[in-house]
């Protein structure tokens, strides 16, 4: 389905256990929040897109998520250069407004943190699909019901944005542009704003739809068997390898490293 983040592709990163691809994600995160080096964090991006590259996700789909968050970062970026003032060494001086090589760090710092904290989170959407997240929290003990709704949610921008898409693409072919011009920009901005006031009605009604039918597939694939009161039983139930556990391990030890190069070394 297109209202979904999951790739369906055959990487090694969609083959590692949700709990443990979860727990690499939260302690990257940590990691990327607590240390601001900026060459960490260059290195942490860098890392990232050869996870993306090496785990076969389209690179349009990595296209897309720069498209998004971009322009939030140079919008931040733009307005720590003219409000945050802090000292050190002029490296640009204009009538009155400087800005020192601290400020320019820590602008890079922010602006790389953002970047690594959305892919960290993308990698994680990318490869891991409905059943993967349900099987994964399932393992943690959570109820299935709980997990159906964790992963529910996680889809409901997916599902609005391909609402949206639809409703625009739907207004296209009736002739909406068409009275005033494709490429009026007027008559775009109308069509999208019309398209969004018609998604936030239609997205909750479009999300039960999908809701049932992921249920009814899952059930035909035998993913679960509801039997009532009875403990359900999963087709491919969440297990933990051994180069699952070698990444828990390795994100632990990444935890603790970064800690000591803060508080001992002091960098």
């Amino acid at each position: 389905m297109r209202s979904q983040f999951y790739i369906p592709v055959d990487g090694w990163l969609a083959r590692v256990d949700v709990r443990a691809k979860l727990f690499a994600m939260l302690a990257l995160i940590v990691i990327c929040a607590m240390w601001g080096n900026w060459i960490f964090l260059a290195a942490v991006l860098v890392l990232e897109h050869i996870a993306l590259l090496s785990t076969h996700i389209p690179a349009n789909k990595t296209l897309k998520v720069w498209a998004f968050f971009l322009p939030i970062m140079l919008i931040v970026a733009i307005t720590m250069l003219f409000t945050v003032a802090l000292p050190g060494n002029t490296v640009w001086n204009l009538n009155g407004w400087q800005v020192s090589d601290a400020t320019l760090t820590m602008t890079a710092v922010v602006a790389l943190r953002i970047a690594d904290i959305a892919f960290a989170v993308f990698l994680m959407l990318f490869t891991t699909s409905r059943a993967s997240w349900i099987s994964g929290m399932a393992g943690l003990g959570l109820p299935y019901n709980a997990c159906a709704a964790v992963a529910n949610a996680i889809q409901f921008l997916p599902t609005y944005a391909a609402t949206v898409h639809d409703l625009v693409l739907t207004q296209h072919i009736r002739g909406r542009y068409a009275r005033i011009g494709k490429h009026n920009p007027f008559t775009r901005t109308a069509a999208w704003c019309s398209a969004h006031i018609r998604a936030i009605i239609a997205a909750p009604a479009h999300m039960r739809y999908l809701d049932r039918s992921r249920s009814i597939a899952a059930l035909a694939h035998g993913a679960h068997i509801n039997r009532g009161s009875a403990k359900r039983t999963y087709l491919h139930p969440a297990h933990m390898r051994l180069f699952d556990w070698l990444l828990v391990l390795l994100a632990i030890v990444c935890v603790a490293l970064v800690v000591v190069m803060m508080t001992v070394l002091g960098w």
